[in-house]
């Protein structure tokens, strides 16, 4: 039986969170959801949470940043992109983020993969495929780190209740 609505509240916020990432894939779930398990470890007390739930939260978190941050450098390379298209296009990306949030940081990296790509090569085909290695990539990333974050949930769930 659920007795403190911290732990009530920081569970519907976590569950809203898993929902929300799949529908803003760029949002960082597994961030959020460590933060707020590492609130509730402050204000509800570390020995409620445990140390190592912690520790290991703070791994899962740790991990699905990494996965996030390679996956769309690895579909952009299975798609034949380039290292410097990829460079180039991550730079867009943060010139894109500047105009257009989350989406304009998608639109740059593609843009930018795509361009660099055509120049080098002088064809369509190859350099939209790099970019769709991209997507696949983001895809990728989206699935595991759904997936992290939702073992996140349910292993501060298990502890707390």
């Amino acid at each position: 039986m659920v007795s403190a609505p911290l732990e009530v509240g920081g569970l519907m916020i976590m569950g809203i969170t898993l929902l929300l990432m799949l529908l803003i894939p760029v949002l960082p779930g597994q961030f959020i959801i460590w933060l707020l398990a590492m609130l509730y470890g402050v204000l509800a007390g570390w020995d409620k949470l445990g140390i190592w739930v912690a520790v290991i939260l703070t791994l899962l978190m740790v991990v699905a940043a990494v996965v996030d941050a390679v996956a769309g450098w690895w579909g952009a390379r299975r798609g034949g992109a380039r290292t410097r298209s990829i460079a180039v296009g991550l730079g867009a990306g943060l010139v894109g983020i500047i105009f257009l949030n989350a989406l304009g940081a998608l639109l740059g990296i593609l843009a930018g993969i795509v361009l660099m790509e055509y120049s080098a090569r002088r064809e369509w085909k190859p350099s939209l495929r790099a970019a769709g290695g991209y997507l696949l990539g983001l895809l990728v990333s989206l699935v595991v780190r759904f997936f992290i974050a939702a073992g996140m949930v349910g292993i501060f769930a298990w502890h707390v209740l």
